[in-house]
């Protein structure tokens, strides 16, 4: 869990990628612990992201969606560029359409999505370093080593749902809180959702939605990041899209199915080169509204392909029963555009 740069090779190929994945993870589907590299509900999406990998390192868009590392030299990708100029967000943006457009604006959580709240931790250092020198230090190496290993990121910022007309004194761990600190680092209880591509990642995110940031109990306040194969991380995963209990399943959902999950954390230790924020709620929420822009840079171009696929669906289906050109079907579909 260092993060010293080691081996770093920058941007992933779809065979890194995939190796990657048998790390010890304990994911959980169905009731039963799976191995996330052989269960057929995760290998069309596995089978996605290693094809937009290797993309990345095709003669067409290698210069697009990668670029050298000053520091190492490596090819990294330019989904954790951080953007100087306007020339710079211009390529971050092309770099984006590549993914979203290549999925057909349907994978929520693609790499590049979570490579940019990285970057947003970033923009927030100066902050981190009024209230904590270490923690923006923490921020600055985390984006370093995540841009040279190229890390696949899933991210969690919200509670499970509870019982709201319950009394207050619920179980205490049904949210993620700290238990303890220590030398080594802070020691978390409880769960977080909603995982994403959580099965598929190479490391989570944690930290808090606006609804939970300012909490009075300040041990549920946290950011930080950690591998999935973190001994204590569980990954506990919703009925699969990809595939039915007859063996069958639609084709997209085979395809894009990224899987959601809860995660649950069973006192799991996390060092303190990883913790980027605890305990102060109304930093937190400051650095939601710095950080989430950086997500949603990416997530609005995904939106955009996203209604290009459904108004390409919606006007086939029109054309396919000849109705295209009635007033009303046409006023649905001029909607759409």
């Amino acid at each position: 869990m260092s993060l010293e740069l080691g081996n770093a090779q920058g941007a992933l190929t779809g065979e890194r990628y995939r190796k990657s994945l048998a790390d010890g993870r304990e994911v959980w589907l169905d009731g039963e612990r799976v191995d996330v590299t052989s269960h057929p509900a995760f290998s069309g999406a596995i089978q996605e992201l290693c094809r937009m990998y290797d993309l990345a390192h095709s003669p067409t868009y290698r210069d697009l969606m990668t670029f050298v590392s000053p520091e190492t030299g490596n090819r990294v990708s330019r989904s954790y560029l951080l953007p100087r100029t306007r020339e710079d967000l211009a390529t971050k943006r092309r770099n984006s359409e590549v993914w979203m457009r290549e999925t057909w604006g349907l994978m929520g959580r693609l790499p590049d999505f979570c490579a940019n709240f990285v970057v947003g931790f970033y923009d927030f250092r100066d902050e981190l370093a009024a209230v904590e020198p270490r923690f923006a230090e923490n921020v600055v190496n985390y984006h370093r080593y995540a841009q040279e290993h190229d890390l696949c990121l899933t991210h969690v910022i919200v509670d499970p749902q509870i019982d709201r007309s319950a009394t207050p004194n619920q179980d205490p761990d049904l949210a993620l809180r700290v238990v303890s600190e220590g030398s080594s680092g802070i020691v978390v209880r409880g769960a977080k959702a909603l995982g994403t591509l959580a099965p598929l990642a190479q490391e989570v995110l944690v930290y808090l939605s606006a609804s939970y940031a300012l909490r009075e109990e300040s041990q549920f306040v946290q950011w930080f990041a950690i591998p999935i194969a973190t001994p204590g991380l569980k990954v506990v995963c919703r009925q699969p899209l990809s595939v039915h209990a007859e063996g069958y399943g639609h084709p997209f959902a085979r395809r894009f199915d990224e899987q959601e999950a809860i995660l649950i954390f069973d006192d799991v230790l996390v060092p303190w080169e990883r913790v980027f924020l605890l305990r102060d709620g109304k930093l937190a929420l400051r650095g939601l509204g710095r950080t989430a822009p950086w997500g949603h840079f990416s997530t609005n171009i995904r939106f955009y392909h996203r209604t290009l696929t459904l108004f390409g669906v919606a006007s086939m289906i029109a054309d396919a029963i000849g109705v295209d050109g009635r007033p009303e079907v046409r006023d649905k579909l001029g909607e759409l555009v």
